[in-house]
């Protein structure tokens, strides 16, 4: 746990589904557009190999989150993906389960100020339990 590889890697596994689904959301595309557009909006944080987007990708698709079709124009046979209306419905839950965890990890890496302790007049909504 002391080496920061092992953070990067649990972090992308944990939100790796999420920037897949809003990478699909934004532009339909093959393997390559993914990893691209992910490497673009993570900057140099994160550089998803094809070992992590096709498996994903495989896991999506069975869900039933994305759907892919070979692209008759394209003599290497890509499959083109994008997001299905399913797809969508759990791109809005991840969504709003990491806006509801982002603020609590931004207190634990000292970028925001500690939460209001929750009392019992204030004891309501997801940081106070409730």
């Amino acid at each position: 746990m002391k080496d920061p590889a092992y953070w990067d890697t649990a972090i992308l596994r944990a939100a790796g589904r999420l920037l897949m689904l809003a990478a699909f959301d934004e532009q339909p595309g093959h393997g390559y557009d993914v990893a691209r557009r992910l490497t673009g909006i993570c900057g140099d944080w994160c550089n998803p190999s094809p070992a992590m987007i096709y498996p994903a990708i495989h896991e999506l698709e069975a869900a039933g989150l994305i759907a892919c079709e070979v692209d008759p124009g394209n003599a290497r046979k890509r499959r083109i993906c994008h997001l299905t209306d399913s797809g969508r419905e759990a791109l809005a839950v991840g969504r709003k389960a990491w806006a509801g965890f982002l603020p609590a990890m931004m207190r634990v890496v000292g970028e925001q100020p500690a939460a209001p302790a929750c009392d019992a007049e204030t004891a309501t909504g997801a940081s106070c339990g409730g």
